[in-house]
């Protein structure tokens, strides 16, 4: 009797914080994506955010791609930066806008190098240094998939004797996706193509959606993208938070408690205030990203793709008569893990009998200033001037001796 007199009181108390969860949620999920219920595991696009991206990014082949004659401003932490591209869609290199480019740089978006201006990117740092034009075709959030394909697609008209593709230790984990939005919440536009590794080598998926309109009915195709990116099944099922709370709290309680702790600083406060926890939450999610990046290096298949991409990478260069370089640049969550910190590095270093592998992990995780190394903006920090003049100094014998060497052409 007594213990059932026990049992009501608790749970009249689970069945009130699980209530109070429910509301906290409801209340700071309008402005943290990243906070998911089973809703979204097939959320609506609304069509005027199809429109916008149709006409500013959207491309049948890569996903997505930035635009001839773009520019706009991004604020970082120290003010505004701005950016312009070529009518190649190349990053403007001032200085060297009309000059031939022997060097060409592909890769993600610590390639294209935002946050800073365009006289303070790695390729402009290393054009100076080298005294030649270094095309700069970086486009954010690319994977070295995506990078590889937009670099196949340059082919044709590409000058280059050499060609960096840059990338980040993530890379890893976006090759494996097929729709962004199961890795990294919210990001609902972002269906890519992909490879897969078989016996018979790399086969390429197109990106399930060729078309704008084909947003509206991407649903039926469901089963297919969720059986091409395996982040559905390990990643993104195991966030959902919906009823009941408090199991789903506990079980990712790396994740969603500290995430939560912080967005709870934000309630009642002035946009600045709130501003500062929407940003310290994020870094909690890039930490939790960079975890799974990390599982991702232990796993030897995810590692044979990976090795897969950088030869088919070395093959197209070779075919073409072009120099091959592979650029690692970590992210600030890269050098702030302790566990299994260095497994991309063994990884690429495992590349080098193949490419010439530059990877200036080691090099930022000596700096005895590592924020200095890193501006800091909406979408999470990215290399400040001086890390990106660090990444043109580590590239600059590397490419100097590649500039003095002829062509081999391997069919």
């Amino acid at each position: 009797m007594k213990a059932a007199k026990l049992l009501v009181p608790a749970g009249a108390a689970y069945l009130v914080a699980e209530a109070a969860v429910a509301v906290l949620i409801r209340r700071l999920r309008p402005t943290f994506p990243w906070l998911v219920s089973t809703r979204d595991a097939a959320p609506d696009i609304p069509p005027a955010l199809v429109d916008k991206h149709a006409a500013r990014s959207f491309d049948p082949d890569l996903g997505w791609c930035r635009r001839p004659g773009e520019q706009g401003t991004e604020m970082t932490d120290g003010g505004s930066t701005s950016y312009r591209l070529d009518q190649a869609a190349r990053r403007h290199n001032p200085g060297f806008e009309d000059e031939p480019a022997p060097v060409a740089a592909f890769g993600d978006s610590f390639t294209f190098c935002r946050l800073v201006d365009d006289d303070q990117t790695w390729p402009h740092r290393l054009s100076r240094l080298l005294g030649v034009n270094v095309a700069n075709y970086g486009v954010g959030n690319y994977g070295l998939d995506q990078a590889l394909l937009r670099l196949e697609r340059e082919l044709p008209t590409l000058e280059a004797r050499v060609v960096i593709m840059g990338v980040v230790p993530e890379t890893i984990a976006r090759v494996h996706s097929y729709w962004k939005h199961f890795f990294e919440y919210g990001n609902v536009l972002a269906f890519k193509p992909r490879f897969t590794l078989g016996p018979r080598g790399l086969t390429l998926h197109h990106s399930p959606i060729r078309e704008p309109q084909e947003y509206a009915t991407y649903r039926g195709r469901l089963p297919e993208i969720i059986g091409l990116d395996q982040f559905y099944t390990t990643k993104f099922s195991r966030d959902v938070l919906d009823f009941p709370y408090l199991p789903k709290l506990v079980r990712r309680a790396r994740r969603h408690l500290p995430m939560l702790g912080h967005l709870l600083t934000g309630v009642g406060r002035s946009p600045q205030g709130r501003d500062q926890a929407v940003r310290a939450a994020f870094g909690t999610v890039l930490r939790d990203n960079a975890r799974w990046t990390a599982r991702l290096y232990a796993d030897p298949d995810a590692r044979r793709l990976l090795a897969a991409l950088a030869e088919r990478f070395v093959a197209v260069c070779r075919a073409a008569g072009k120099h091959p370089v592979l650029l690692v640049i970590p992210q600030l969550a890269d050098l702030d893990r302790t566990d299994d910190g260095a497994a991309h590095e063994q990884t690429f270093a495992g590349l080098s009998a193949t490419l010439p592998v530059v990877d200036v992990t080691a090099r930022f995780r000596r700096d005895p200033d590592r924020t200095g190394l890193f501006s800091y903006g909406r979408l999470g920090p990215h290399c400040s001037p001086r890390a990106n003049a660090v990444v043109a100094d580590a590239l600059r014998p590397v490419v100097t001796n590649l500039l003095r060497q002829p062509a081999v052409i391997h069919r």
